[in-house]
């Protein structure tokens, strides 16, 4: 009877665990209250976005989504006359794969409601990353600032790289903790690499992580006293590279990566594949990175040799591409506020102020949430109304072909199904040749026999005001009239 007493008096209470745990949360608020308001504040803001989250590259997603779940991963297009009968190597199949499944679920709500929360819970990951490598709540509060302006952009669109987010924090967690206390769950770093591999071409950002942690690792061991070489660091140099050919496209993901990376020339038609360049919505990147720099300098021995190099590469890759704001954005939360407390004092939070404006700012999330869960599906997809869909079907006919720029060629696929395999192209620039890019190219600028580009297609969809200039031009030739005008969407029939 005493034995079982004096077990009973070392147990907690259930009742008192129960109670422990508002306890913590409140707790927590207090803390980090002003990162809490900031953070739950971009929440919003994504969900509010989500009404013009879905273009070009979500549609993309869908359409290839039902393709492989109505015919089986493809090897060779069938969607689009270019294209037609070209290899395609569809890299994000299985991020394609997950988005079709949540529509059929719930609909294009469903799936943008899961785009916003990884989105978002990414950046929240990464606030957390940054706490528990030493940054107080209000460093890292400040540096969420200029954050969230780069992350937003790339961020608040549906596309597979949305499931990317949480994983590049994920592998980024795993190797800065390790970095200051070696464990044996920086390998969980490999199968996140394989299943990134199938998600998102953005995998090569994770591997060059990991392989930079593993060759630092390798000097490190060389520059001791022992010159011993590191097992672990080899496996991590080496190991994600085969995990990033883990795929159904293993023999033809090399040539695809080359065509992405180096053989592509899509800067002159997707401007996020461009470098970034000064101007107002591009500067906070530019403060973040000189921002690094100069902390580096300052208190670089707070971080490990690890993170300082992981810190320049984003920078470096931020320069060479607007849609690398985003990896870099989520590097600099993590990774800069405890540089910034290394040359200014922790302020001291104001916890009740904290608590009281945290709490409804979380309240707010929640209406916001609920809110948006409510509203139509008709909502979410306002930029692409249904009428002008339809009218490009009727204009086409059962045989017609259509040629309509990358802007809705993936949302008609989506739409009207019937149109699959007429529709000239689609957002897939991966697959066009040269001389079709030189085409459409040609055809944009309406330079030279621009007007052969659309030879031989009863139907041309323009965007109102991106191609207002192209629409004049065809429109004075006389060899078309206008179908429909449905808010940016410009429904052109050939003249017979």
């Amino acid at each position: 009877m005493k034995m079982v007493s004096a077990q009973q008096s070392t147990a907690v209470p259930p009742l008192a665990s129960a109670r422990a745990l508002p306890a913590r949360l409140v707790r927590s608020l207090e803390e980090n209250g002003t990162l809490v308001i900031v953070v739950a504040a971009f929440g919003i803001v994504m969900l509010a976005a989500l009404r013009h989250a879905l273009v070009v590259d979500g549609w993309l997603a869908l359409v290839s989504g039902r393709e492989i779940a109505q015919h089986g991963l493809p090897s060779h297009d069938t969607l689009a006359v270019w294209t037609h009968g070209d290899r395609w190597v569809d890299q994000q199949w299985l991020a394609q794969l997950l988005l079709y499944w949540l529509s059929r679920a719930g609909g294009v709500k469903l799936v943008l409601l899961v785009h916003a929360a990884l989105a978002s819970g990414a950046l929240a990951a990464a606030a957390v990353l940054a706490r528990r490598l030493g940054g107080s709540a209000r460093a890292t509060t400040w540096v969420c600032l200029p954050v969230l302006v780069a992350y937003y952009p790339e961020s608040a669109v549906l596309r597979p790289q949305t499931f990317a987010y949480p994983l590049f924090v994920a592998v980024l967690w795993l190797l800065a903790t390790d970095a200051r206390s070696p464990s044996r769950r920086v390998y969980a770093t490999l199968p996140i690499i394989v299943l990134w591999a199938n998600l998102h071409g953005s995998v090569l950002l994770g591997a060059a992580l990991v392989s930079l942690a593993g060759v630092v690792h390798v000097i490190e061991g060389l520059r001791r006293a022992q010159r011993s070489l590191s097992l672990s660091g080899l496996v991590l140099a080496l190991a994600p590279w085969p995990c990033v050919l883990a795929s159904p496209y293993a023999v033809h993901l090399p040539a695809y990566y080359h065509q992405i990376l180096v053989g592509g020339n899509f800067s002159h038609f997707v401007t996020e594949w461009a470098p970034t360049t000064l101007t107002i919505a591009t500067a906070p990147v530019y403060l973040l990175v000189l921002a690094g720099i100069w902390l580096l300098g300052r208190a670089g021995s707070r971080v490990s040799t690890f993170e300082k190099l992981a810190l320049v590469a984003a920078s470096l890759l931020a320069f060479q591409a607007v849609r690398n704001t985003a990896w870099f954005g989520l590097v600099a939360l993590a990774l800069l506020p405890v540089l910034v407390d290394g040359v200014r004092r922790p302020a001291a939070e104001p916890r009740g102020l904290n608590r009281l404006l945290a709490t409804a700012v979380l309240a707010g999330l929640l209406i916001a949430a609920v809110g948006v869960a409510f509203k139509s599906e008709s909502w979410f997809t306002a930029d692409f109304p249904t009428p002008a869909a339809q009218a490009v079907t009727a204009a086409a006919g059962p045989n017609g072909n259509v040629f309509a720029m990358s802007s809705y060629g993936d949302w008609l696929l989506w739409s009207q199904p019937g149109l699959r395999g007429r529709v000239a192209f689609d957002a897939r620039f991966e697959l066009l040749t040269p001389g079709q890019v030189k085409t459409l190219g040609a055809f944009q600028s309406r330079i030279g026999e621009w007007m052969k580009a659309v030879h031989g297609y009863r139907v041309i969809v323009l965007d109102r005001v991106r191609d207002g200039a192209l629409r004049t031009a065809l429109q004075r030739s006389g060899t078309v009239r206008t179908v429909r005008v449905d808010g940016d969407v410009v429904v052109l029939r050939r003249v017979d």
